[in-house]
């Protein structure tokens, strides 16, 4: 099995075919997790507590409980009036 040999990317444009090597399409993988990451990092960044929610339940328990019940018998309150 040869390391030299050619992988065929699928065309990007019209017809166009281009060989990469097996060190190209490892970079081009790299920098795609990069991008990936720095992308996954903004959207934790945005969503701030909501994407914590896990963190916010552990440090508030009882409080995490009662907004859940409240909600819950709204919930209720409004499909039982159907």
């Amino acid at each position: 099995m040869s390391t030299d040999s050619a992988i065929v990317k699928a065309p990007t444009g019209a017809l166009a075919r281009r060989t990469q090597t097996p060190a190209e399409v490892k970079a081009e993988l790299n920098a795609a997790r990069e991008r990936v990451k720095a992308r996954l990092a903004t959207l934790e960044d945005e969503l701030g507590a909501v994407g914590q929610w896990r963190e916010v339940v552990r440090r508030h328990p009882v409080l995490t409980i009662g907004g859940v019940f409240v909600a819950g018998y709204l919930i209720g309150k409004w499909w039982g009036r159907r």
